[in-house]
C-alpha cells in the first residue's frame, strides 16, 4: 500500500470515529454535553468544537485557503451545529484526500500559526498529527462520558436499593 492510501484510510477512519462519537453524545442531555467536566476544553461539547476547529484550520493550511473560524456552538441546536460542521469538514477533507499524491506527502506545508509566526513543516507529519489529535480528544470525550454513565448507574443503583429497602419495611 502506498503512503497516500494509508493516509486516506486514516482519514476515512477519522471521519467514521468522529461520527461514532457524535452519535454517542446524542444520548447525553444538553446540560451533560455542555457542563464543565474537567476535559481539556471543559465539556464534551467544548472538546468536539475544538476537534472540529482543529480539522478546519489544518485543512485551510493544507489547501492554502483562508481559514474561517468555527463559532462555538451554543444552545439547543449545538449538537446539530457540530454534526453539520463535521459533515462539511469531512467532505472537504475527503476532497483534499482524493487529490493528494505520494509526491505531495513528501513536500512541506507553509502557514502562519495562531500566534502569527511563519511555520513550515513536512505535510505528512501534519496529516498524522491532526489524525492523532482527533484520537486523543475522542478518547477524552469517551472518558468523560464513562464518568457520566457511572454517575447515572450509581444514582439508579442507589435509588433501586432505597426502593427495595422501603418495600421490605412495608
Amino acid at each position: 500500500m502506498q503512503a497516500v492510501e494509508q493516509v486516506r484510510s486514516l482519514y476515512a477512519y477519522n471521519a467514521w470515529a468522529n461520527s461514532q462519537v457524535l452519535e454517542a453524545t446524542a444520548a447525553l442531555s444538553e446540560d451533560e454535553r455542555s457542563s464543565e467536566l474537567g476535559a481539556s476544553f471543559g465539556s464534551v461539547q467544548g472538546n468536539l468544537w475544538h476537534l472540529l476547529s482543529a480539522q478546519s484550520i489544518w485543512l485551510s493550511r493544507w489547501t492554502g485557503s483562508e481559514f474561517s473560524p468555527v463559532p462555538p456552538p451554543q444552545g439547543a441546536g449545538a449538537l446539530d451545529t457540530l454534526r453539520h460542521g463535521f459533515e462539511s469538514s469531512h467532505a472537504a477533507i475527503g476532497g483534499y484526500m482524493a487529490s493528494l499524491t505520494d509526491e505531495a506527502l513528501d513536500g512541506d506545508v507553509s502557514y502562519t500559526d495562531t500566534l502569527g509566526a511563519a511555520q513550515r513543516l513536512p505535510l505528512w507529519q501534519t496529516l498524522l498529527q491532526v489524525a492523532n489529535h482527533g484520537t486523543h480528544h475522542r478518547a477524552e470525550i469517551a472518558l468523560v462520558m464513562t464518568g457520566l454513565v457511572s454517575r447515572h448507574a450509581s444514582s439508579t443503583t442507589s435509588s433501586s436499593r432505597s426502593n427495595a429497602r422501603a418495600a421490605r419495611r412495608d
